[in-house]
This record gives C-alpha cells, structure tokens and sequence, in this order.
C-alpha cells in the first residue's frame, strides 16, 4: 500500500492561494479555502501546514481559518471517495479511517498511526520469515491473527459496545478495544502492509473479514480474537437473526461501503446519547458519501 502523500506539499502555492483569498470578494472566499484544503496532505495537521506559510502577517490571518480547513478537507477527502465508487483495493482505507477519526480526535497525529500500524506489521512479518519454510497460506493467517490477538490484545468491546469512541481508528489503535467493523479495519491496514489479501465483509449485525488467496479460503472475525469460520457457521448466524441466505453478504466490501457503515453505526450511538452536534456532523459525511454531487458553498 502506498502511506506517503497524495500530492507534494508546497508551501510557496499555499501562501499563494492565501493571498488569491485575501483579495477574494467574500462570496468567493470559501471556493478558494476549498482550494487550499486540497492542497494540505491529509497526514498533515493543518495548523502545522498553515505555519509553514511564508509570509508572516499572512500566516497570522490563516491561523483562526484552521477549523474550516480541516472541515473542507475531510469532505474533499470523502467527495473524492464518493466519485470514485466501489472498488475493493482499499487504496484510500487509511486516508478515509484517518480523516473519520479526526472528526473526534482532532489532534490525532497520523505519523502515530502509521508507525503503530508498521511496528504490528513488522511483528508478523518477522514470524513469517521464522516460519519460512513450513509456511502456508493457513498458517499466515493463523500467525496473523495470533499476533493481533494474543500478542497485540485487539479484542470486543463487550462490556461498552456503545462507547463512540469504538469506532474510531484513533481511539481503537490506543484501547485495543472496537466493534467488529473498526477491529476488521485495524486487521485490513496491517493485512496491506503485508500484502495479504484480506477483505471486509458487509454480514448484517456483525462485520467480519475473508481472505481469499486464492488457495485458501477462510471468514476471519477480529471480534472474537480473530477466529476462524466457515461459510455454514456465518449462514447459521443469518438465518438465527432472520436473514435469508444471499451473496451478497458475502461479497467483498469496497472502502466506501466500509466507511458508511462506520458513519451509521457512530450516526445511531451519538442519536442514543443525545449528542447531536456530532450525530450531524457523522451525518453530514455520510450524506457526501452517499451523493455524487459537488460540495455546497
């Protein structure tokens, strides 16, 4: 998977579309905020991108329009998700989970993140080649799951399955606690690291993951310490909750649907807590993710 940056970071255009802004009539300011916004990598922090401003007095005008940036962003970031569709390469899974969690830990540090992600991945990528030559693809997942499970202690929220804060890549990667969409989520950006051809899977009540090599087939769930399961024991857990039996429940999941899914669950736990700053600002996403339309003034 590709962690570095979209586009290079420059500050010398930054300052220039802040000096287009300045002499913006005030109907065209926020077009070219947009402008910058896209301009600012997500693994960057905002404020730190807007210090780095070359002009001082500028860089002191830019400082109060951090919060709108960082806003503008994100629905740039989730816009762009949105036109893109539904492949299933998870290519932006990371940008995308980053971005949602920052809506609730905005001084989330991606650096952090991604080296939390790339010290799991290493982990199992050292048993790997300690088990190089007994290795199959059974056994990379077991190992896989073992490290997540055993070692990493990623596991179900049980006993506070409603805490917001299970949904958020930020907050899980610091708890080891989540429900099963953000714990497959975790499992999916180290899987990339490796190159191991894991993939979501939209069952109804219960996200689980699939890997699929090709040779070897398996349903994983990081819910329950990343045991292993077949097709009956899923179709089992369907038909107990009164689903029909459909492919569809099985098919690989795509990052765009990943991310709604993440925004209903957080959209129902904040409507349940009577949070509704927050429930309309999940929402707000979710509607960007659900239209191809452009971005309102």
């Amino acid at each position: 998977m590709s962690s570095g940056f979209s586009h290079p970071f420059s500050a010398e255009e930054i300052t220039k579309l802040f000096y287009d802004w300045e002499i913006a009539p005030p109907n065209k300011q926020n077009f070219v905020l947009k402008l910058i916004a896209n301009k600012i990598p997500w693994q960057i922090p905002v404020p730190v991108a807007l210090e780095e401003i070359n002009d001082p007095v500028l860089r002191i005008q830019a400082r109060p329009l951090s919060k709108k940036l960082f806003h503008f962003r994100i629905k740039n970031t989730f816009l762009r998700l949105a036109l893109k569709g539904n492949p299933n390469h998870y290519n932006d899974l990371e940008e995308s989970v980053f971005q949602l969690s920052t809506l609730a830990f905005p001084e989330s540090q991606y650096s952090e993140i991604k080296s939390e992600l790339d010290r799991i991945a290493n982990r199992i990528s050292i048993l790997f080649e300690a088990n190089a030559e007994i290795i199959s693809e059974e056994l990379k997942v077991r190992l896989f799951c073992q490290v997540m499970f055993e070692e990493e202690k990623f596991v179900g929220n049980i006993q506070n399955y409603n805490d917001a804060g299970n949904s958020y890549l930020v907050q899980v990667l610091r708890t080891k606690l989540g429900i099963p969409i953000s714990l497959s989520v975790i499992y999916l950006l180290v899987a990339q690291r490796l190159g191991l051809p894991f993939y979501g899977t939209n069952l109804p009540l219960h996200f689980l993951l699939q890997y699929d090599s090709g040779t070897y087939f398996t349903f994983v769930d990081p819910f329950h310490g990343g045991v292993l399961l077949d097709r009956t024991t899923c179709e089992k857990f369907l038909e107990s909750n009164g689903y029909a039996i459909s492919s569809k429940y099985f098919s690989k999941a795509s990052t765009i649907s990943i991310i709604k899914r993440m925004c209903r669950n957080l959209i129902n736990v904040y409507r349940e807590n009577q949070s509704k700053e927050m429930e309309t600002l999940i929402s707000e996403q979710l509607q960007i993710l659900e239209s191809r339309s452009t971005l309102a003034e």
